[in-house]
């Protein structure tokens, strides 16, 4: 039987680690497949090394066939792990369409010199970080984690939900100042932003009492997904107004939800979401705020939006599928290649 590792900084609720997490029961047949942190949790001293060191003779030990590595530290884990051995085969997984800093250029590319192949989360995020990477070693992963039903109302109320880490990379003041304006207009609009702080959480707690909007806009930190699906029941529509996205897995949810989403064009969203066929998509503010209001004075036209925003997602592969098929697809060549010689 195979043996395949992932190796990920930590367990949290992020889009790399829920994704992962839908493999814990997930069965590829003659493959013994694993996740192993780095980490306990968040809050460990991401600069002590012993754990790098520490995890990095675990997987020695264990000695996969196949090890998968998510993110800048999990790649200095990697990098010690294919120097002792070099033979093993290993794939970087990038999950995000830049560079966030120094440290994680600087491993991700030299993880680049050292893996069999590189997976990515879209295809944005591929072509725009390796480039010039050989094709053929490179593969997509599909980042719908799961197969999910719409829980939505029928009609579109102005109620808004967002879900994931308040960061300033999901630059969330443009959406309330978006919300705002809508508020103006239905005094019983809501909006639930859901998710963990990032840095950003008194910054934009300030802005909603500076834009009078305190009382309709709910801070609720974060929640467990059947809590989010729950909140999705409540909503019409999933505002996310990001500067910088890979595949941005809670879109592709909210969307499968029946949530229209109202989006700026940024990594993979820009392929799959169609401006007033699936979604809004989000240039500035004024245009948004009228697209908005537009889709609120006609039920119709918002009815077939969701229409087509729950179907786009149907025939797609899921998470683990796509898992499976990129993992097989490495493990068969190189059996192939031993019974060759």
């Amino acid at each position: 039987m195979n043996k395949v590792i992932h190796l990920i900084p930590y367990d949290g609720i992020g889009g790399v680690e829920s994704a992962a997490n839908t493999m814990k029961n997930y069965e590829i047949k003659n493959v013994d497949f694993n996740i192993l942190y780095i980490f306990n949790n968040r809050s460990n001293k991401f600069l002590n090394f012993l754990n790098y060191f520490e995890k990095s003779f675990r997987l020695i030990r264990a000695n996969p066939d196949l090890l998968i590595v998510s993110l800048w530290r999990s790649c200095v884990v990697g990098i010690i792990f294919k120097i002792f051995k070099p033979k093993t085969k290993l794939v970087l997984f990038l999950h995000y369409p830049h560079d966030y800093h120094f440290a994680d250029m600087i491993f991700t590319k030299l993880m680049s010199k050292m893996c069999t192949s590189i997976w990515a989360d879209s295809n944005d995020t591929l072509n725009s970080r390796l480039p010039n990477f050989p094709e053929h070693r490179s593969d997509v992963i599909s980042f719908v984690a799961r197969k999910l039903q719409p829980q939505t109302r029928h009609q579109s109320q102005p109620n808004f939900i967002f879900w994931g880490r308040l960061h300033e990379q999901k630059s969330i003041h443009i959406a309330l100042n978006i919300f705002a304006e809508i508020k103006k207009q239905y005094s019983e609009a809501s909006y639930n932003i859901v998710g963990p702080d990032g840095g950003e959480m008194a910054r934009l707690k300030n802005l909603s009492k500076k834009l009078n909007i305190e009382k309709n806009v709910n801070f609720l930190g974060p929640k467990d997904f059947d809590s989010i699906k729950n909140l999705s029941k409540r909503a019409s529509f999933y505002l996310q107004t990001s500067k910088l996205e890979g595949m941005a897995m809670s879109v592709v949810e909210a969307m499968q939800l029946g949530l229209v989403p109202l989006v700026t064009p940024v990594g993979e969203i820009k392929n799959y979401c169609r401006d007033g066929v699936n979604a809004i998509l989000i240039h500035d503010e004024d245009s948004a705020v009228k697209s908005i209001l537009n889709l609120l004075d006609n039920k119709n036209t918002f009815e077939k939006i969701r229409q087509n925003t729950i179907s786009y997602w149907d025939d797609s592969e899921i998470y683990p599928e796509s898992i499976e098929r990129a993992s097989l697809s490495i493990l068969n060549t190189e059996n192939a290649k031993n019974i060759n010689t």
